[in-house]
């Protein structure tokens, strides 16, 4: 598969020419409409009807009408493999892309291309139930049917092999750009959201620690997922089996098995009070903030509340959040329906705006989870003040680091806004991205094959039914059930003094 967008032989080359010189915020095709422009060269990641997964890149100056100029789509991506794509993110260090791939529960891949790297590798599928999933690594002018320059997983897990990586069921990713004096000098550390394992903990009476009760159901403490993180230094052009950086391994239950052994991980723990893990993001000084939504256990754990974690740079093992948003189910200011992504902008340390997409909840479905949940929202307590009102979808708007609990130790955050409404096209919001002037959001809608622009951010963060400074959506956006956008973050400080593979 060809370039998507037909451009002239001259502006095809300086279009390769300024990605890979790293100026993809540089225009290099003048518009040919009217209207608002892309400000940016941003890509997404898209999940794809019938195993027809991808990631597309629209440049900087294109508009509502705008073609990707670069589009990975074939059996040798793996983007289209059994589940599809969930996530991306893009190097600020070299605007490489990361993007993952939950599969293979059920060895789909078998019959849609070659092995994957997290089966059988360099032979043919031959089992069911053999993958954990993995992340893969594109160069920022891969296009048509391209195989990644390198891949993240540990083969053959299921089948008794260790879970070296301890990539499992990912759900998201995220680069942190060299920062500080935590993260070795010039290395980029690349950071995964595993949906997946249990992970075990004491009945310590702490937290997540302490045992449950959901429904009447009594269950051991645990908590859900884990987070790894690499550095990207010690990659190598192709399979990377890998352990993760900071490893700090946690006793897991194993899915297939139902047996305890251990796995490798960053940051994990029932202290971390991880739940299920998705979409993640850095901010300007290293805090990883993260979306906890019950995965795929929605319908078991229809009680707990979903929320978004941050932790301090430089975080691993068990280790408690420095916030949590939208934890106290009690709370119904700050709940959040059913969170999909986040992203921050930092104004200064531990002073971060973070804008979370959210696919909102019913008022019944709500009433169903507080009849079940051990502490129910406050509108379900019983005292006569009716049915909770319904979460409407959008972007919440939160003050991350405010509102410290005495009693839980961390920041609960304060809602300072929602974007909703019919104005605002927003259909499905789930993936979402600040620009690296922290100035242009962009959002992409699962359920309208869309990508928003809202632009002059400072200026929304009250929230509204704002309408987008840019709706691209048409099919020649090529966009099939967007799940991600990403674009480079922030300039690497200090710059990098190593080369990636093959970068």
């Amino acid at each position: 598969m060809g370039v998507a967008r037909r451009l002239s032989v001259v502006t095809a080359v300086f279009a390769i020419a300024a990605l890979v010189a790293g100026t993809a915020g540089t225009s290099y095709a003048k518009p040919h409409h009217k209207g608002p422009d892309l400000l940016d060269t941003v890509v997404v990641s898209n999940n794809g009807a019938l195993f027809a997964g991808s990631l597309a890149t629209f440049a900087e100056g294109g508009g509502k009408g705008a073609k990707p100029v670069f589009l990975i789509q074939g059996t040798n991506t793996l983007l289209g493999a059994s589940t599809g794509a969930t996530g991306d993110s893009v190097s600020s260090l070299d605007e490489h892309i990361a993007v993952a791939l939950p599969l293979d529960f059920l060895g789909l891949t078998a019959v849609l291309g070659p092995p994957v790297g997290c089966g059988p590798f360099g032979e043919p599928a031959t089992s069911p139930l053999y993958g954990t999933g993995l992340v893969e690594i594109f160069s920022p002018t891969a296009t048509g049917n391209s195989a990644p320059e390198a891949e993240i997983c540990s083969p053959n897990f299921a089948i008794g092999a260790p879970n070296t990586t301890g990539v499992f069921f990912p759900q998201g990713v995220a680069f942190e750009s060299p920062y500080d004096e935590i993260t070795p000098t010039g290395h980029e550390i690349l950071a995964v959201a595993n949906e997946f394992p249990e992970v075990l903990g004491p009945d310590s009476g702490e937290a997540a620690c302490a045992t449950t009760t959901t429904c009447g159901v009594a269950a051991p403490g645990a908590s859900l997922g884990t987070i790894t993180e690499y550095d990207r230094s010690l990659f190598t052009p192709g399979l990377n089996n890998v352990e993760p950086y900071n490893n700090s391994p946690v006793d897991a239950l194993n899915p297939f098995t139902e047996a305890e052994y251990v796995q490798n991980a960053t940051i994990g723990g029932c202290l971390s009070l991880l739940a299920g893990p998705e979409q993640l993001a850095f901010d300007q000084n290293g805090f990883l903030f993260v979306v906890n939504n019950a995965g795929n256990l929605e319908g078991a754990l229809a009680a707990i509340p979903r929320f978004i974690t941050a932790y301090a740079p430089g975080s691993s093992g068990d280790t408690f959040p420095s916030a949590t948003i939208g934890l106290n189910g009690t709370d119904t200011e700050r709940t959040i329906g059913e969170p999909l992504g986040v992203t921050a902008l930092t104004n200064g340390f531990e002073d971060d705006i973070i804008f979370v997409t959210d696919a909102g909840k019913t008022s019944a479905v709500l009433n169903s989870q507080c009849e079940c949940a051990e502490t129910p929202y406050s509108c379900c307590t019983g005292t006569g003040t009716g049915s909770c009102p319904a979460i409407p979808p959008g972007i919440k708007i939160f003050d991350a680091f405010t509102d410290f609990s005495d009693t839980e130790f961390f920041y609960q955050g304060t809602l300072i806004g929602s974007i909703n409404g019919n104005h605002t096209k927003l259909k499905g919001p789930k993936g979402i991205a600040l620009s690296a002037d922290l100035d242009t959001l962009y959002v992409v809608n699962n359920l309208a094959d869309s990508l928003s622009m809202f632009t002059d951010v400072p200026d929304i963060e009250g929230g509204g039914n704002i309408a987008p400074t840019l709706l691209v959506q048409t099919r020649h956006s090529k966009m099939n059930l967007p799940v991600g956008v990403a674009l480079p973050a922030f300039t690497p400080t200090p710059v990098p003094t190593y080369s990636p593979y093959g970068g």
